[in-house]
């Protein structure tokens, strides 16, 4: 999809600068040297996003920020500014601006977050925006969760989410159920690994009085249970051949056999599934079966690790201090510099989850109004707890240092597609420090 842009700066050649640039990059650009031209683009031409100097001669850029979200122009607004203060960063709020930039800045980080600013606006736009206010996160794995799901969720095919304990597969669910035809149905969770294997059947299918030792009444199975709604059948891969069997009749003939019934009962459910498991791997090892393999696998939704992700870590941390800090009735409004760098270094095994109970406890024991390192409960690997250090013969400690930044810089552009800007925060180095790097080892 082709975006326009508008730029506004009084500097001739700056201006034409970012034309070429943006131009370059497939947007359709619009620019002013001043408010009053600039205020008649956005009356006449269709302006997807505005990139504004706050000073413009003798003007202001906050003006035209002003009459835009007094003219309920929904575009978003960036602001270009060599004097940022809080006093203007509040104004800008204000006044609808999304973000601000400072000069002199990279072109790498200004794309960026263009373009971080024109998918976001994409997304809140959608109709179903409120309804993925709980999938946090701008990256590019998470848009592309968040479109799978405004796709998928109007119909009603089965889907199969796949992805690491913690990383949000009932959110996920959750999701799709509130955007389909069938919200105003149940949706029923059930989790396949807590529940005992003969236990299971019942749950899921419900038996007749008398149909065994116990059984003194009718039990409704989560089928009929959940009727015209969504079945959420969580770790999925954990469930035993015989019921896989019973779920394979389910998703193909809609009918379900209470324990103790001797005929068939008609359901109208939707099943969304969801495991950690590689089911293809438990196929081949004879563990699950591969004709319901693919009976779930019509529509696959990836979740990503948390660590492969980081880029959504502010936004995530943000959304839990203010999640707990209004649970438990605290002034926690931010976190300290220093122990978002812990957060940062950390490879969270136990994902989104694991990151919302660090946050949940260090909310409610900060005494302060910004969570400090004191706070953050972090247990560190074995590998930083060992304090003997063995120096092997013709040890070289440059060569070592050389070995691991290379692996490390390697990772870090194979995790941003080759951006260096991207890899350099991640790495926690300047741009320029980077490059040299890059430079040094002759990496590719």
């Amino acid at each position: 999809m082709s975006y326009s842009i508008l730029i506004v700066d009084d500097e001739k050649s700056f201006r034409e600068f970012l034309e070429i640039l943006f131009i370059n990059e497939g947007f359709k650009v619009f620019s002013a040297k001043n408010l009053e031209t600039a205020t008649k683009f956005i009356q006449k031409e269709d302006v997807d996003i505005i990139l504004c100097d706050l000073v413009l001669g003798e003007e202001d850029g906050l003006v035209l920020a002003k009459y835009c979200f007094e003219n309920h122009k929904d575009i978003p607004f960036i602001l270009m500014t060599a004097y940022a203060s809080d006093e203007t960063a509040l104004k800008s709020v204000k006044l609808g601006v999304v973000d601000y930039i400072t000069k002199p800045f990279d072109t790498d980080e200004l794309l960026i977050l263009i373009k971080a600013v024109l998918k976001n606006n994409k997304i809140e736009t959608n109709e179903y925006c409120k309804e993925l206010d709980d999938i946090i996160g701008l990256s590019e794995s998470v848009l592309k969760i968040k479109t799978d799901i405004i796709n998928v969720a109007p119909s009603d095919a089965t889907v199969l989410i796949t992805g690491e304990s913690g990383t949000g597969k009932e959110l996920v669910a959750r999701a799709i159920h509130k955007m389909s035809k069938r919200k105003n149905y149940p949706f029923i969770p059930i989790n396949c690994s807590a529940i005992p294997s003969d236990l299971l059947e019942s749950e899921l299918f419900g038996y007749k009085k008398g149909a065994f030792t116990g059984a003194n009444n009718d039990k409704l199975g989560i089928f009929e249970a959940a009727k015209n709604g969504t079945i959420f059948l969580d770790e999925v891969g954990e469930m035993p051949l015989f019921l896989q069997a019973k779920l394979l009749r389910v998703l193909q003939e809609g009918v379900i056999r209470p324990i103790g019934l001797n005929k068939e009962v008609k359901v109208n459910t939707r099943v969304i599934a969801a495991t950690n498991k590689n089911l293809l791997k438990e196929v081949k090892e004879g563990r699950f079966r591969e004709d319901l393999f693919y009976r779930l696998n019509v529509i696959n939704i990836h979740l990503p690790p948390l660590r492969e992700r980081l880029e959504d870590l502010v936004l995530l941390v943000n959304h839990f201090i203010k999640k707990y800090s209004e649970k438990f009735n605290k002034r926690v409004l931010d976190i300290s510099f220093a122990a978002m760098r812990i957060l940062e270094n950390y490879s969270f095994p136990g994902n989104i989850r694991e990151l919302e109970n660090i946050i949940e406890r260090a909310v409610l024991i900060e005494k302060t109004n910004k969570i400090l390192p004191s706070s953050i409960d972090i247990k560190i690997s074995d590998e930083f707890k060992k304090e003997d250090v063995v120096i092997p013969e013709n040890f070289s400690l440059d060569n070592y240092v050389e070995n691991i930044e290379k692996k490390f810089i390697k990772k870090a552009l194979q995790l941003t597609n080759g951006n260096q800007s991207q890899a350099a925060k991640k790495l926690g180095i300047s741009l320029r420090s980077l490059r040299y790097k890059i430079e040094k080892y002759k990496i590719k």
